[in-house]
């Protein structure tokens, strides 16, 4: 019932207007780290917020930090939640003290899907993020504030219990609180406790008892930590303040008189939905199994690794149709595979580790979803960027950039391959038969006091990585996997890493081209081709090149590798169709290689360097009148078989697998025309059927059942979030 009214206050504002919102804010949390540089402080602080519905208009959190950076991505939550949005950026303070940081921003305005005391206002977000960032005397280290995650959408069905683990981050090991945001101190702005959630504010849980009534409801809270024992903090400009031991209370109301080392805010919506006749997990409900990481899970993890790992769940009577993953930005979620007659599902969860801006501990949280909306309870992960001993850098010193950090290990970057020395001492002595390298078929050989290495940049598990500056490539030697969990294996791991230089064109530099994956593939080039007809005779889509068709249109998207190298297969990535050229937001066509099969249909062609997809135009929303289109794609091979390589939805990349850069290719724009018979008063016919009665209401519902629809997006190129608000 609470999804139902969600659904109806959505009708309202599609007979409004369907093409933009303002934006909504759904819900944010925030870390700080302040790293030394120069002997000057930087406070870097960090937000990962939630806009529903998803919007064109700027980001508001970001306004209201005055933030230096912004991204914006589509996250979807199967049918039952209108798109929205995951934002995340941050801002940078310089300052030459290191006195306590105040932040109180405000910014308009929070989601009009969230029931308000002021129903006729709009009501402005806010919340205070306040922090010592003084020397502690225990340690002698920059006071380090408790950082949080961002939970997803949450929802629950009225009459269950449900259990909401913060999962709060605590480097310094002080003593965690957790309490509602205070309006007098600024920390929130709907500010009201709901009876039937409970807030255990010594574990940092919020646990709902299954009495509440139907709604969505703000959850602002407090996160604050306290020392175990008296410690002065000690400032740059000689002041000193003093923070006395936590003093343990037995009263269930926050009483504490001690003053916070730090305050950090964490707000989110739960949606209390219609009630189910079952509560037990893994009845209807999901709940995630082996091998998901734990709640609060922490992974190490050094500078440019890849860190992958499988979320799996189950429901016996409910068919599980989505993970929603709430992560940092370049994270990559696979397609959904099922075992046991669909009752689990799995996907597999990868980021990259230093490749794209982010703080030093990252949260990743996650849920599943069942076909008819049900969810699991929530479960977040920190991935931790631990210090390893770097390898000293020589010879090519205008192309190996490594940290010089330590001598420990020493590394000659080459154009073909990485020349490594390790002293043993820094593997544990294990011997070479207990270590490799990504790929575990490559031989490690060593002498007596070392290991010697010369890891290809084209083989033996390479990864090549990418920034702005820099073509990275990257490996790891670790110990073997027996029996050993996947903690206890990084911890004698050693990455190793060159980064090299791209030229002004965005090109790699000639030495590198002779020697690396691109020599596989050639020339090679992308284009995209319309057709209303499969295989017809098709328009070659050049940018900005029209291609008109009728809202009664199927049209046909022919994507095409141009190459001549005959064993090379086309990989599209991802696909979407915007109102704009180049637009960031877009409707989702394909994504991780999966088709979005309520949107389009893929066509068989018999030729590896051709994808052909459909889509009726009338499924778009009425409203538009041309779209673009925009792909991301790549070229695979087998490098030690002739067999095709199999790249696509659910597929796992291997080491003898061969793919070149990811590209992105654009077309269009499709002019739109409508046909007469589809001009008429379709909204009036839409508000007097409102007024006549529950069975217009319930064709309403279906049509808005068909329409919003939420989907996920991660792009390694850039990020598309364009979503139709049907």
């Amino acid at each position: 019932m609470g999804l139902h009214v969600l659904m109806l206050t959505m009708t309202a504002a599609l007979l409004q207007g369907c093409c933009s919102t303002g934006f909504s804010y759904f819900g944010a949390s925030f870390g700080l780290e302040t790293p030394l540089v120069s002997d000057a402080l930087q406070v870097h602080v960090y937000y990962r917020g939630i806009s529903l519905p998803c919007s064109q208009s700027p980001d508001g959190i970001c306004a209201a930090l005055n933030c230096t950076n912004s991204r914006t991505q589509t996250v979807g939550d199967s049918n039952h939640t209108a798109t929205w949005c995951m934002l995340d950026g941050g801002i940078v303070i310089h300052r030459n003290n290191t006195r306590p940081l105040h932040i109180r921003p405000s910014g308009c305005c929070w989601s009009p899907f969230v029931q308000s005391q002021r129903d006729t206002e709009s009501l402005q977000f806010t919340f205070s993020l306040s922090a010592d960032l003084g020397n502690r005397s225990d340690n002698v280290a920059i006071n380090a504030p408790p950082q949080t995650p961002l939970l997803p959408i949450l929802r629950v069905p009225q009459n269950c219990a449900a259990t909401y683990n913060l999962t709060i981050y605590e480097r310094d090991g002080d003593i965690l609180r957790c309490r509602y945001g205070l309006r007098a101190r600024h920390e929130c702005a709907h500010c009201t406790q709901q009876p039937f959630f409970m807030l255990d504010q010594e574990s940092c849980v919020l646990q709902y008892n299954g009495r509440g009534t139907y709604g969505t409801y703000i959850i602002e809270l407090m996160i604050e930590d306290y020392p175990r024992e008296t410690i002065l903090l000690t400032h740059s400009d000689g002041t000193q303040t003093v923070h006395s031991a936590f003093e343990k209370t037995f009263s269930t109301s926050f009483t504490q008189s001690t003053e916070a080392l730090s305050s950090i805010p964490v707000q989110f919506v739960i949606i209390v939905d219609g009630a189910i006749s079952e509560c037990a997990f893994e009845t209807f409900r999901p709940v995630f199994i082996h091998p998901t990481p734990p709640n609060g899970a922490r992974i190490p993890a050094s500078l440019y690794d890849e860190v992958t790992f499988t979320i799996s769940a189950i429901s016996l009577n409910e068919r599980i149709t989505d993970f929603t993953v709430v992560g940092p930005h370049g994270l990559h979620k696979s397609g959904i595979w099922s075992v046991n007659d669909d009752r689990s599902v799995s996907a597999n969860v990868s980021w990259s580790v230093g490749v794209h801006d982010a703080p030093k501990e990252v949260p990743v949280c996650f849920l599943s979803t069942t076909s008819s909306g049900l969810q699991s309870e929530p479960q977040c992960i920190w991935i931790v960027l631990s210090t390893y001993p770097r390898a000293t850098r020589f010879n090519r010193a205008d192309t190996a950039l490594l940290d010089e950090q330590s001598r420990g290990p020493e590394l000659q970057c080459l154009t073909d391959a990485m020349i490594l020395s390790v002293p043993r001492n820094l593997v544990a002595n294990l011997p070479e038969s207990s270590l490799q390298l990504n790929d575990a078929s490559c031989n490690i050989t060593g002498n007596s006091t070392h290991l010697l290495l010369a890891i290809p940049l084209s083989g033996c598990g390479t990864k090549l990585l990418e920034d702005k500056s820099h073509y990275i490539f990257t490996n790891k030697i670790i110990s073997r996997s027996r029996n050993e969990t996947m903690a206890q294996a990084e911890r004698v791991a050693i990455p190793v890493t060159c980064k090299f230089h791209r030229s002004n064109n965005g090109s790699k530099e000639p030495y590198l081209l002779n020697n690396t994956t691109e020599k596989v593939f050639g020339d090679y080039s992308f284009e995209i081709q319309f057709s209303k007809e499969f295989n017809s005779n098709r328009s070659t889509a050049w940018p900005r090149s029209p291609f008109g068709a009728t809202n009664k249109d199927r049209l046909y998207i022919s994507v095409i590798a141009n190459s001549n190298v005959t064993d090379l297969s086309l990989y599209v990535e991802s696909c979407q169709m915007s109102e704009e050229y180049n637009s960031s937001t877009g409707i989702i066509l394909l994504q991780q290689g999966c088709l979005n099969n309520s949107m389009a249909e893929e066509h068989q062609t018999g030729n590896r360097k051709e994808k052909v997809y459909s889509i009726k135009l009338s499924s778009l929303p009425q409203c538009t009148s041309q779209v673009f289109v925009t792909c991301n794609v790549q070229l695979c091979t087998n490098t030690y078989s002739s067999k095709p390589c199999t790249l696509g939805c659910g597929s796992v990349s291997s080491s003898q697998v061969e793919q070149s850069d990811m590209q992105q290719v654009s077309a269009g724009p499709i002019c739109i025309t409508k046909k007469e018979s589809d001009f008429g008063p379709n909204y009036a016919a839409i508000t007097v059927g409102l007024a006549l009665g529950g069975t217009v209401i319930y064709v309403v519902l279906i049509l808005l059942k068909r329409s919003f629809v939420g989907l996920h997006y991660r792009s390694r190129i850039r990020t598309a979030n364009w979503t139709r608000p049907v």
